[in-house]
């Protein structure tokens, strides 16, 4: 060594590599290439993923009532949470499960030949009336004889050989051999099914715990002077799904309310399940509405009311038609006041955002197509904002001076 140490001090004055911009914009390509590859990967696991932050988001403001104003440490807060989430979900299923079972009940129990006959024979008097008569409307003859005959051929056929207990008895023969057949995978199945469960519940649990870090990370990856703009951004984007999922829920609870309060004045069968069933429908856009109202056409056609003296065909018309009042009122007065400007979306946008994301995602994507296509628009505000050097928040900068 001679006596002398290595200096391997390094010079203050010593500029710092950095990266030219070439290699800065393909880096971030690779970068977003990457995380294109990485989704895609895991693309069968979204749902899950997505689940996952729903069932956290939920639960947060119940965490950081308990966390804030209990001064409750924070995984606790968030044990109690889910032991909350499970006490509501165990009342939820002692409610619906009677109601449910008492319905399916009440649906075996009815004289499904007698009624199928009474339909038959009020095809039949309808066809005596008009005397199955052609009629000409601009010039074009319409028979309606053949229709109705169609639809008796495929009731009569219906009562005497589908309605009938032996179908619905299985062939046990032929059950056991479907059972010995696929037995050696019932454990493999019952066991992909505990994974995927056991990893749902702490994946739900880190989002409740470390999800308010996100924010900040996300933030902390751009530079300092656009970390107010992206601030502000995420903060329009959770703006945007509040707005939307709050909105969504009071909606959801008036159409399911004033549907049973009117299948049931109107004397429909299971008004109770009708309601429910138009509830949960509207979280689906436009069509959700149509939906919901085919239930209430068939008990009205088969049923009728139980008070009003008119046919089960102007007993249908009917429910149309307070269908059809109860979603124009909640178009006109109910979604502006409280959706309010979350979503500026025209009705063709979200029909065909329900349609591409319902075939990758399910029905998952049906429900979720409005407010992703909200956040999607914020994004692309903000991205078409900054390549016209424009300013996308100019009110953030004038708070500023």
């Amino acid at each position: 060594m001679n006596g002398k140490t290595q200096n391997t001090e390094i010079n203050p004055k010593t500029e710092r590599p950095v990266w030219t911009n070439a290699v800065r914009y393909i880096a971030l390509v690779s970068l977003i290439l990457i995380l294109i590859g990485v989704l895609y990967l895991v693309r069968g696991s979204v749902t899950l993923v997505i689940l996952a932050a729903l069932v956290a988001y939920l639960l947060n403001p119940v965490v950081r009532f308990f966390n804030t104003k209990l001064h409750i440490n924070r995984n606790l807060s968030i044990v109690i949470a889910y032991i909350l989430l499970l006490l509501l979900i165990s009342l939820a299923v002692s409610f619906f499960i009677p109601v449910v079972t008492q319905t399916v009940r009440n649906f075996f129990a009815i004289d499904w030949p007698q009624v199928l006959s009474a339909i038959d024979s009020y095809i039949e008097n309808l066809s005596e009336e008009i005397d199955a008569a052609t009629f000409t409307i601009g010039g074009i003859n319409f028979d309606l004889s053949k229709p109705l005959e169609s639809v008796q051929e495929s009731i009569r056929n219906l009562r005497n050989e589908s309605i009938n207990i032996e179908y619905l008895i299985p062939d046990f023969t032929e059950t056991a051999k479907q059972i010995f057949s696929f037995s050696t995978n019932v454990f493999g199945q019952i066991m992909t099914g505990l994974i995927l469960t056991v990893t749902e519940v702490m994946a739900s649990l880190y989002f409740c715990r470390d999800g308010y870090k996100i924010w900040s990370a996300v933030v902390n990856i751009f530079e300092e002077k656009y970390q107010p703009e992206i601030s502000e951004l995420l903060h329009r984007l959770r703006s945007v799904w509040d707005s939307y999922f709050i909105g969504e829920l009071k909606l959801m609870l008036f159409i399911g309310v004033i549907t049973y309060v009117v299948y049931l004045i109107m004397g429909l069968r299971w008004a109770l399940l009708l309601g429910i069933i138009a509830g949960f429908c509207e979280v689906v856009p436009n069509i959700g509405p149509i939906l919901a109202t085919v239930p209430a056409v068939i008990s009205a056609l088969i049923f009728g009311s139980t008070w009003i003296p008119f046919n089960n065909v102007v007993i249908a018309l009917m429910a149309v038609i307070a269908a059809i009042l109860i979603q124009q009122t909640e178009n006109l007065f109910l979604v502006p006041h409280i959706m309010g400007n979350a979503l500026e979306l025209h009705p063709v946008i979200i029909l065909i955002g329900i349609m591409a994301l319902s075939s990758r995602m399910g029905i998952l994507g049906a429900i979720f197509a409005a407010p992703m296509i909200a956040l999607s628009k914020e994004v692309l505000y903000y991205i078409i904002s900054k390549i016209k050097r424009q300013d996308p928040y100019p009110e953030l900068y004038k708070e500023n001076l």
